[in-house]
């Protein structure tokens, strides 16, 4: 039996349609990428953070700085004494200054300590952030994988400027249209406009994370 010839010309298309439609299903660029010093230069959540840590590491310099000025004023007079008036009641007020300075040093380090794991939460936040709406990006666009990556001329100056270019240029080079890291920013930074007013912002949800057990279903 002979086919007719207006289904003959439309059987290949029927069959070419799907294959169609599957190749419009994948991304042209399989892999993207987000440039993540930008995501904390640029989000409004990374730089709200780092100007307060700005003013608070400020503020604390100034205190301290202020507190070793006069400590070295009273180290200097007490310096000075000569051996006649080194009574006990001097010796009370170098071991004083000896213990103020001690203090400071302490408060230094423990200033610092603290700022640093704020520094780590802060950071580990955006990178949760980043990794949620780069995840939402590379479905929308049917890509496979998201690169976190350093992006743009390369700047070595000394041996510590090559070694964070070994280290965090995962690529060498690409297209533009493969980097997502405006849209990642923008997406942030809405979401973090919804949310940084609420008492208990919704969690950034972690590639991989558990997913909440269901319910048994009822009988």
């Amino acid at each position: 039996m002979r086919i007719p010839v207006f289904l003959a010309l439309t059987l290949p298309l029927l069959i070419a349609v799907p294959a169609r439609a599957q190749e419009k299903s994948k991304s042209k660029f399989p892999i993207l990428v987000v440039n993540m010093r930008r995501i904390i230069d640029e989000t409004d959540e990374g730089k709200e953070f780092v100007a307060r840590l700005n003013q608070e590491m400020a503020a604390e310099k100034q205190r301290l700085s202020d507190e070793a000025m006069k400590l070295q004023e009273e180290v200097k007079r007490l310096r000075e004494a000569k051996i006649g008036d080194r009574t006990p009641e001097y010796y009370k007020e170098l071991e004083k200054a000896m213990e103020t300075q001690a203090r400071l040093e302490m408060d230094k380090n423990l200033f610092l300590a603290k700022k640093g794991d704020e520094l780590s939460r802060a950071t580990h936040q955006l990178l949760l952030g980043a990794q949620q709406e780069a995840r939402t990006v590379m479905r929308e666009r049917g890509a496979e994988i998201v690169l976190l990556t350093k992006t743009g001329p390369f700047e070595v100056a000394s041996d510590q400027d090559f070694q964070q270019e070994l280290v965090m240029r995962r690529v060498l080079c690409c297209s533009d249209e493969v980097d997502v890291t405006d849209e990642v920013i923008r997406r942030m930074n809405e979401w973090y406009r919804e949310n940084k007013r609420a008492e208990r912002p919704p969690p950034r949800k972690s590639e991989g994370a558990a997913k909440p057990a269901e319910a048994p279903a009822k009988e």
